[in-house]
């Protein structure tokens, strides 16, 4: 365990010539204790010191700052105002080891708790600017920021408990939640798995249907519906480990796994991309890849027949085109004003998905709101923290739309004083200009990664759990209930794919 203490003071000592060095406004650091595994550091502010105690004067860009000898003990409050908690990975360019930090931060006396914490979010957000690569660097930083500004903040305790990390991770995996993976933790659900697989090798027959998801909700609801379900972890140091659902759905041997985030960040879309193109080139015998889970419906007020409500099914079909992203905004040069959207568009070379689900009829319908039932029983047999149930039970049967979805990067810096109305009709008018039927929280990159993967079938499933992308505050509501419906309709349109 390694922590530290930070603290100002703010008493003035006075100090005699022959033992002492005078000097005004200055930042000490004093270590309290030092082992491998528990450290405890104390940086206050002084305006005189203890020759007796001094190990080091700092000067040229660091004048101010004072190292101390090993003491066992500094004067100060040591209440808690703020408290905040991160992660970090450290290195010694052979082992990789993650270790939790928490942060308590103290205030003066005379700052409101209000204030502070705004104080408090601005001094942590500089230290994350640029994330010193070790504890040194890491200290230098908080010392500056200390001697610089943040007169609000008394102290701050740093504390690096790893063994409160393992010791909550472990018993995480006693539950059947996470994973210990040589030096990383996965999440995963065995309360939902029939058996654990170690190698892909050992599985004979090689799946041809892939399903890709992003919530946790999602890909619960997924593996419900999965027989003979089994659970792979792919492990590769770097981060670039994944775990994968195997199993069968009908004739079909099929692969599920859960994306890290989804977005328009480089981090989302890059990371996204990457999970995706790793599922495809693991199992290279895909045929089919479903994308699915929840998305908002674009609202058809003047076309009931087009309207999606709570709890329907969209999926994709190339009408004209099945996935279209608006990647940015035309803005005329001279006006400055809106002018149209910048897309791409997206759509599969085999169609049968779609054809299946036009086909279906009333028959697929039925079937559907039958797994649909199925899914949430299993899911809540199993237990867990979601409802999976219809939220209300006056709304009407649900029902499966075909036609194009969308998604659009974030906007909001073209957004005028309202902000939330603009990007609103941003949304509206890209929805009626490409005659959506849905829109989700982005898979351009997904997308983009299938299509260069020659994976001919491809198709997005739905459930509505919104009116925005269904990632919004108003979708939680629906959003477990809309991933079950999604899932079923998965499992219908597999059940009746051409055997591979």
């Amino acid at each position: 365990m390694r922590r530290f203490r930070i603290s100002r003071r703010l008493s003035i000592a006075r100090l005699g010539l022959d033992s002492m060095v005078a000097y005004s406004s200055l930042v000490v650091l004093t270590p309290i204790k030092q082992s491998p595994t528990h450290n405890v550091v104390v940086v206050h502010r002084e305006q005189g010191l203890d020759g007796d105690k001094l190990l080091h004067v700092a000067g040229g860009p660091h004048t101010g700052i004072i190292i101390n000898k090993l003491c066992k003990y500094v004067p100060g409050d040591c209440s808690n105002d703020v408290e905040l908690s991160f992660s970090v990975w450290l290195s010694d360019g052979v082992n990789r080891q993650q270790e939790k930090r928490t942060m308590k931060f103290s205030l003066r006396d005379d700052v409101e708790l209000k204030d502070g914490r705004s104080v408090v979010h601005n001094f942590f957000k500089q230290l994350m600017a640029a994330f010193p690569k070790d504890y040194v660097s890491f200290m230098v930083r908080i010392l500056k920021q200390m001697q610089q500004e943040y007169a609000e903040i008394q102290r701050i305790d740093l504390e690096c408990p790893e063994e409160d990390v393992v010791r909550y991770l472990s018993e995480l995996e006693a539950l059947g939640i996470a994973s210990r993976v040589e030096d990383e933790w996965l999440r995963v659900d065995t309360r939902n798995v029939d058996a654990v697989a170690r190698a892909v090798h050992g599985t004979p027959i090689q799946p041809t249907v892939a399903i890709i998801t992003c919530l946790f909700v999602e890909k619960q609801a997924v593996d419900a519906l999965i027989e003979d379900r089994s659970v792979l972890h792919k492990y590769k140091s770097g981060g670039d480990s994944n775990v994968y659902t195997m199993g069968r759905i009908g004739q079909h041997r099929v692969v599920a796994t859960k994306l890290a985030s989804i977005g328009d960040s480089r981090e989302a879309t890059t990371s996204a991309g990457s999970i995706t193109t790793r599922l495809l080139g693991n199992f290279q015998n895909i045929e089919h890849v479903f994308v699915v889970g929840v998305g908002g419906a674009v609202p058809h007020f003047t076309d009931a027949k087009r309207h999606a409500r709570l709890g329907d099914v969209i999926v994709s079909a190339s009408r004209p085109d099945a996935y279209i992203y608006s990647n940015d905004l035309i803005i005329d040069r001279k006006t400055e004003a809106f002018s149209g959207f910048a897309v791409r568009k997206w759509n599969p070379v085999d169609h049968v998905v779609s054809q299946i689900v036009e086909d279906g009829g009333e028959e697929l319908v039925t079937k559907w709101n039958e797994m649909t039932d199925e899914a949430v029983r299993r899911l809540h047999d199993v237990g867990g923290d979601f409802d999976f149930s219809q939220p209300s039970a006056d709304t009407d049967g649900a029902e499966v739309h075909l036609g194009p979805i969308g998604a659009m990067a974030n906007f909001k810096r073209h957004s005028e004083e309202n902000e939330e109305e603009s990007v609103s009709a941003l949304r509206a008018k890209f929805g009626e200009e490409y005659e959506l039927r849905a829109l989700d929280a982005g898979f351009d990159s997904v997308i983009a990664a299938i299509s260069g993967s020659r994976i001919d079938s491809w198709t997005l499933i739905r459930g509505v759990a919104d009116y925005q992308h269904g990632l919004s505050r108003a979708s939680k509501l629906w959003q477990a209930h809309a991933a079950a419906r999604a899932a079923a309709m998965l499992r219908v349109v597999v059940e009746r794919l051409p055997a591979p």
